[in-house]
Order: structure tokens, then sequence, then C-alpha cells
């Protein structure tokens, strides 16, 4: 089994097409977010793989170890990261996710599927899922063959949440 190089060719299309969409998109609604897309790549990350350095995060991110630096400052203000001391190395500092944090990375998440909800409208349930479960399994083959491993399994699941208004379908008031 394998793909063939048309159909690899039309994915290279189609992603590019999603990335541009995406940062449309993005872009679109960043005066409503509270965090930018690079400081909730980050808090997710932290809640991941708690414990990490900053060059660690850097080399997980397309982000620069200035534009790491500074990112981290405005996190750290806003109380959703702590440092402390690298027991293993004392010129280095471990990152945390505060609880602060984590309300903040809850929060965004659930506006961005608040946001795609709407955006969405046209997809069935079961497209949803479809797309969903195809987008989890083109994630894994990228990772897996970049010898990584997946990060959002520990990124908690937004639904149900105060203001939630749950999955779509039968239901009061629906």
């Amino acid at each position: 089994m394998g793909v063939s190089n048309g159909t690899a060719e039309q994915l290279v299309r189609d992603l590019l097409e999603l990335q541009r969409a995406t940062r449309r998109v993005l872009k679109a609604t960043a005066a409503q977010r509270e965090l930018t897309v690079v400081q909730t790549n980050i808090l997710t990350m932290l809640t991941c793989m708690p414990g990490r350095r900053a060059k660690d995060i850097v080399a997980e991110s397309n982000l620069g170890a200035s534009g790491m630096s500074r990112q981290l400052a405005v996190l750290e203000q806003l109380g959703h990261v702590v440092r402390a001391p690298d027991p293993e190395d004392g010129r280095a500092q471990i990152l945390s996710i505060t609880d602060s944090g984590r309300r903040a990375l809850e929060t965004a998440l659930r506006a961005d599927a608040r946001s795609l909800v709407v955006r969405l409208a046209d997809l069935s349930e079961a497209e949803a899922v479809r797309t969903s479960a195809d987008l989890k399994r083109l994630t894994e083959l990228f990772l897996s063959s970049s010898g990584m491993s997946p990060m959002t399994t520990a990124v908690p699941v937004v639904t149900g949440g105060p203001g939630d208004p749950g999955p779509p379908g039968p239901g009061p008031g629906r």
C-alpha cells in the first residue's frame, strides 16, 4: 500500500491551502483572543511536556530564541508560566504552566471551538468527526515518520465547560 506521486502532490497543495486559510482565520480572530496563537502553542507544549527549558520549546516550534524569550516574558508577566532553576544545569531554568495558564489555555481552546462551530456550519457532525479522524491520522503519520510523538494528548478536552453549548444535534432548544 502506498500513495502515488500525483496524490501526494495534491495533498501538498491541499495542506498549503489549509495553512493559508488557517492563518487568515487566526488573523481575523486575533483581536478577540486573550492569548496569541504562539502563546497558546507554548502553553500547550508546557501542558503536554511539563518541566521543559525554553531551548527545548524553541526546538519544537518555529520561534527563534529571542522571540521565545519575549513570549515567555509576557506569559510570565500574565502569571501563566513560572520559572525554576534547572537542577541539572544551574544556568538554565525549567518552565511550568500555572493554574492560571491552564485556565487561559482552556478558555482559548473553548473560544476557538466556538469559532470553529460557526465556520463549519455546513458540515454534518459525521463529516466533522470523519475530518477530525483523517487529520489525526495524517498528523500521526507525519509525526511518526519524523520520530516525534503527538503533543496534544495532554491538552484538556474543552467540551462541556462553562458557556459551551455542547455538541450540535437534538436537544433542548435545538
